[in-house]
């Protein structure tokens, strides 16, 4: 795996953690190299539209993120981190989701991100749950447990819903970062189809699912977690054969305010 510098990673084909010890210029440039494909999509982006070059992509991000709440705004920065993380470490996958919702300025209703693993071209639901230490985790071992088991158990409820809503969002978000590729459109939308048809007839089963559920606390790293937390309830969570395969990804760092700070600076 490759090295980022101020990140101290641990990972298992089954989970991965994440230590940002420092925000550094090289992890700024990443989140500046990855802004554009992260929110409008890799191909879109690619199409070089005046749009979606990266000052009028970080205006556009900056106008939908300044009037949310703080907790709204945790949220955010915590499935950019999640975004510009899997894009850098996540050789074996590629994001198949835009992060910008484009039919609101809302956060998207359904599934955080959609990933699909390029050997076989198999989907991946993404949950992110992002926080601070608060009353209910004291820890940064306790909040990230409980951001993980949190994201396993809403993941756990849609993938079993008979809510077709979820699946067609999933549709649309994937034909839009994969407008113009061909090669594997047709077998994600075949599967992405085939779990809308399911949740319309009532016969939805998580288990038909693969997942990854990812944990961001922003809090102090010389507080940090135990890696043995994320590693551990990857396996727990496997046990329980709620999912057809699971991987945890767990991110430390100090502050989300650093992050909006650098971008705004940029624009």
């Amino acid at each position: 795996m490759k090295s980022i510098q101020g990140l101290v990673l641990e990972n298992d084909p089954n989970y991965i953690t994440c230590h940002i010890n420092e925000f550094s210029e090289e992890l700024k440039t990443c989140i500046k190299n990855h802004l554009s494909n992260i929110c409008h999509g890799r191909h879109l982006a690619a199409q070089g539209l005046s749009a979606h070059n990266f000052l009028n992509t970080l205006q556009t991000f900056r106008n939908r993120y300044e009037n949310k709440t703080v907790q709204q705004k945790k949220g955010i920065m915590g499935e950019l981190l999640s975004h510009v993380l899997i894009h850098e470490f996540f050789d074996d996958f590629e994001v198949i989701s835009p992060f910008f919702n484009m039919e609101e300025k809302s956060q998207r209703k359904g599934f955080d991100l959609l990933l699909t693993s390029k050997g076989d071209n198999e989907v991946w639901i993404t949950e992110v749950k992002s926080g601070e230490l608060s009353n209910t985790f004291t820890t940064p071992d306790s909040a990230i447990n409980g951001f993980l088991n949190t994201a396993k158990r809403d993941l756990n409820t849609r993938l079993n819903q008979a809510e077709e809503t979820f699946w067609l969002n999933a549709i649309n978000a994937a034909n839009l970062a994969m407008s113009g590729c061909n090669d594997y459109k047709n077998a994600i939308n075949t599967i992405l189809s085939t779990q809308a048809t399911a949740a319309t007839a009532g016969t939805i089963n998580s288990l038909d699912s693969n997942v990854i559920l990812i944990s961001v606390l922003f809090h102090d790293t010389n507080d940090g977690f135990d890696t043995n937390i994320t590693k551990n309830l990857s396996q727990s969570v496997d046990q329980e054969n709620i999912f057809k395969n699971v991987i945890t990804f767990s991110i430390q760092k100090e502050a989300y305010q650093n992050i909006e700070n650098f971008l705004f600076q940029e624009s």
